[in-house]
């Protein structure tokens, strides 16, 4: 049978002082009957998880204290819940969904010494998700990733930028459970990017 999504989402906008405004909000999806695809699977079939809840605040707050500075937050906290698990399945009743993680954020800054050189840096990041829907084996892919890039103006159209992408070399990794084991892909380690961007 179909699965009827259903949900809401409430929420407020603020400008307390010209320099700062954000964004907060509440929100919540249901579905009456998930399914999704399996991982992994040779022939791509799905499978039902069943009837699901998911829930979360968002929290967004950017910053321009002057022409020089300009910093940024957002933030996400969510849960979600099998409540009604499906029929082949019901160990599953209860549990969290997995490759589902209770926290997202990235915040950055950009500076601007001259009306010709931008700097940035920004850090992303997540906490540990479950693996498979019993959340028997343990929880993984965590990480927080910091990064730089320096761009220039070298004409009114043309741009130089250097990036240097996971600045600290900070291991990370996407895990998925094979049914019998957990299977690790490794995540990028630092790498430096130099790009030229032209506006025509």
């Amino acid at each position: 049978t179909p699965s009827i999504n259903e949900g809401y989402e409430a929420g407020v906008k603020f400008r307390p002082v010209a320099w700062l405004d954000g964004r907060f909000a509440l929100w919540q999806q249901t579905a009456s009957n998930e399914a999704r695809r399996k991982l992994n699977d040779p022939a791509n079939d799905a499978e039902n998880i069943g009837e699901t809840r998911r829930r979360g605040i968002d929290l967004q707050i950017n910053m321009r204290p002057n022409q020089q500075w300009s910093m940024w937050m957002a933030a996400a906290l969510q849960r979600s819940r099998i409540l009604v698990a499906d029929a082949t399945a019901l160990n599953t009743q209860g549990r969290e969904i997995d490759h589902v993680p209770h926290l997202l954020y990235n915040l950055g800054v950009d500076y601007k010494p001259t009306a010709a050189l931008r700097l940035s840096g920004w850090v992303t990041g997540q906490s540990s998700y479950y693996l498979e829907r019993t959340n028997s084996t343990g929880r993984f892919g965590a990480y927080t990733i910091a990064n730089l890039s320096a761009g220039y103006q070298v004409h009114r159209n043309v741009e130089v930028e250097f990036m240097v992408r996971n600045v600290t070399d900070r291991y990370s990794e996407y895990v998925w459970w094979e049914g019998a084991q957990s299977l690790h892909a490794p995540g990028s380690p630092r790498a430096y990017f130099v790009s030229l961007n032209i506006r025509l």
